[in-house]
């Protein structure tokens, strides 16, 4: 639908907080989307190459059929109360085809958002159609930016990127700046878009990128540290390119909050093992606005087109980011939220005995998404009649185990989803009883790639059984956070599991897994057609400031559903 033909309520932009309901006009400026005005807008302005205005230039996400949401941030210097935001859409990078043209209301871009602006175009936009724009400021106008909504009807095929973990202190961004220039649709973001530390824990020899937090600490205490964290991030050029030439698709993963995120269900709080607020005083308030804090500033600093409820005080009703996305009749994409909703790690609070012979990992109370979401993700996938259907999840699906005989005697991390065997189990027998096929599992979080195939029953070795083989995951490896191997070397303690697989063979004891490597560092490109996928892992130097540092492949894989064949190329 085009904005020609768009009907406007008394001239302004709409803007979703749930689905169905349009934001009130009446609504204060503390609301997640900016209201805007359609009509003319002045452009002859110089570029802010300088970042004087736009300091953390431009960015788009969460495209659909017929619109994205756009994103921009006004340095606190150049902000002047009352001034107007312009905005400008066209067809071409140089402006001579205009689409729309709006100003944002001035009370939207206040110190309450820490001036960002989130601008949802949702229904002005038409389908397929590749777009520019860009914001104008007083006297400077942003970079460019572009973004491309999404397909409706046949495909031939359809290309995007996959990242995953970004520390900012342990490594350079080279990766981003090789991903601006891929030819693909649209980047998925599995999580760990920040970190909640001001140095990465054991690597303070390597830190490259040392962050002052305001409060002080060595990790987010408040929302003041979380938006610090997002701008020094989001100062980066080389993300600031490939977001200026990318829409991203984001969720989140725990470090966007603290290191093993969690839900204490007990006592109705945030719980984060590793956090002073925990082994601290471990007071429940205070780690309920640790959640809320880390929640805002998400939503100030992605752009993203999600459920929010201003008036909510729990966080289960003040943010829901899980949601999904079409592709035409080639794919259906589901983006899980696997850390607001789970329960605690199991088998971690006793004894190393204890924890040995713990079997609580199998427990129906424990889960990683809730039932709610749970519910959600398995109708959307079973009643999907895309050629494709992906779930974006943050932790690995396949299970890491020690074995013997293929029976496990041990898992290597249970904050994955060997946690949560019951859940894990429930989700990939009901797409197999379902006789789902094309389904396919996009993970990051363990800053390793990984090839797997999906079983329901792992302990079943025999890649050939179909009757037990239910899709695949593709694990894309970490733009710059330490991988296995660097942890490895430096002598942090990782488990005796990990160590042991990592020296003896993932493979060996995990004969689902094809394939497995921890120590590169990149992204992944993912291009779907209807007889089969190809997955390129992509390895990029982080250790040196050198955006044009080579860029390897890895190794290339083909999937075909038909036989459940994933073979190297």
């Amino acid at each position: 639908m085009t904005v020609s033909r768009r009907t406007f309520v008394q001239g302004m932009g709409l803007a979703l907080l749930t689905p169905f309901t349009v934001r009130s006009l009446a609504a204060s400026s503390s609301e997640t989307y900016a209201r805007f005005n359609l009509g003319s807008s002045p452009f002859n302005s110089e570029i802010d190459n300088d970042g004087i205005v736009f300091d953390l230039s431009v960015a788009s996400g969460d495209p659909s059929q017929t619109g994205v949401v756009l994103w921009t941030h006004i340095n606190p210097a150049a902000y002047v109360s009352g001034q107007t935001l312009y905005i400008d859409v066209a067809l071409d990078e140089g402006f001579t085809q205009p689409i729309l043209s709006a100003e944002v209301s001035a009370d939207d871009i206040t110190a309450d958002r820490d001036y960002t602006v989130n601008i949802d175009l949702e229904g002005y936009l038409s389908p397929n159609q590749r777009y520019y724009y860009r914001f104008k400021y007083g006297n400077l106008c942003s970079r460019t930016g572009r973004c491309h909504t999404l397909p409706t009807g046949s495909l031939e095929s359809i290309k995007m990127a996959v990242v995953t973990c970004q520390d900012y202190t342990t490594g350079y961004y080279n990766a981003y700046s090789h991903l601006a220039d891929e030819d693909v649709h649209c980047v998925l973001h599995l999580g760990d878009f920040i970190y909640e530390y001001a140095e990465y824990e054991g690597f303070e020899d390597s830190i490259v990128h040392s962050l002052a937090l305001p409060s002080g600490g060595s990790v987010a205490m408040n929302l003041e540290d979380y938006r610090h964290i997002y701008k020094e991030y989001r100062k980066d050029k080389n993300l600031q390119r490939a977001m200026e030439m990318h829409s991203f698709i984001i969720t989140w993963d725990d470090h966007e909050t603290a290191d093993n995120a969690y839900w204490d269900y007990d006592r109705d709080t945030l719980g984060v093992p590793s956090h002073p607020y925990q082994s601290g005083n471990n007071n429940p308030d205070q780690l309920r606005q640790l959640r809320r804090d880390a929640q805002q500033a998400w939503i100030e600093y992605v752009p993203a087109r999600v459920k929010v409820n201003e008036a909510a005080s729990h966080a289960f009703d003040y943010l829901q980011i899980y949601r999904s996305f079409q592709f035409g009749d080639l794919v259906d994409l589901y983006m899980t939220d696997s850390r607001t909703y789970r329960t605690k790690e199991p088998c971690k609070d006793g004894t190393a005995w204890e924890n040995y012979w713990c079997t609580d990992y199998e427990n129906e109370s424990q889960t990683m998404l809730g039932k709610t979401q749970r519910d959600w993700l398995i109708d959307g996938i079973v009643n999907s009649s895309a050629r494709w259907k992906v779930w974006g999840n943050q932790t690995l699906l396949a299970q890491l185990a020690g074995t013997a005989l293929g029976r496990p005697l041990v898992f290597a991390n249970y904050d994955a989803w060997d946690g949560y065997q019951w859940e894990r189990e429930k989700i990939l027998s009901s797409i197999k009883d379902s006789s789902i096929d094309n389904f396919v599992v996009l993970t990051g979080d363990l800053h390793s790639s990984i090839t797997s195939y999906l079983k329901v029953n792992f302990n079943n070795i025999n890649n050939w059984n179909y009757d037990n083989l239910v899709g695949v995951e593709l694990m894309t490896p970490s733009i710059s956070s330490p991988n296995m191997n660097d942890t490895v070397e430096k002598g942090i303690d990782v488990g005796s599991v990990f160590t042991s697989l990592l020296n003896g063979g993932v493979q060996l004891n995990n004969p689902h897994i094809k394939d497995f490597v921890s120590n590169i560092y990149g992204y992944a490109v993912i291009e779907f057609n209807h007889s089969e996928l190809n997955w390129t892992v992509y390895d990029i130097d982080k250790k040196s400031d050198n955006p044009a540092a080579t860029k390897k492949i890895y190794k290339e894989f083909n999937y075909e559903p038909v036989g459940m064949w994933l073979t190297e190329k």
